[in-house]
């Protein structure tokens, strides 16, 4: 396996929903403990606003989101907090015809050289036309994203 790479909400939102968890997924989550796990800083504002409507919609209660809280705040994740131009963003989300909120991750991805984890369909055609890899879990190894 790589020694680092970057992960999307598409895929961490399995890590505390387990009906949405794959073996993909839960091999990003084991790969915390062993690699450099990237995410940008809008990751902690996505996951929280994962954990609020899935309150909301009744899929977990008050308690757990608070352990869920508790339990993304104590992931071993490296957190970018480099400021990305919002021209850049709107660019590559423009280009790719992403979400301003995926373009931020494909954007970790380009400029430190890495490959991403997503589940996102979009996210990995984008991925593909960049010239981004996807890693590749479940191999140990990292291939071309579809495109």
């Amino acid at each position: 396996m790589s020694d680092a790479f970057v992960v999307d909400a598409s895929v961490s939102a399995a890590w505390f929903l387990p009906d949405e968890a794959t073996p993909y997924t839960e091999a990003a989550l084991q790969a915390t403990a062993e690699v450099d796990v990237w995410v940008p800083a809008l990751w902690s504002l996505e996951v929280g606003n994962l954990f609020l409507s899935a309150q909301r919609r009744r899929r977990i209660n008050d308690a757990k989101r608070r352990e869920l809280v508790i339990a993304a705040a104590g992931l071993r994740l490296r957190i970018d907090r480099e400021a990305v131009s919002m021209i850049e963003l709107d660019e590559l989300a423009t280009a790719f015809s992403l979400s301003a909120y995926d373009a931020t991750y494909l954007e970790l991805a380009i400029r430190r050289k890495l490959p991403l984890a997503t589940l996102d369909q979009a996210l990995r055609k984008a991925m593909g036309k960049a010239g981004v890899e996807l890693a590749d879990l479940a191999q140990g190894r990292h291939r071309p994203a579809q495109g």
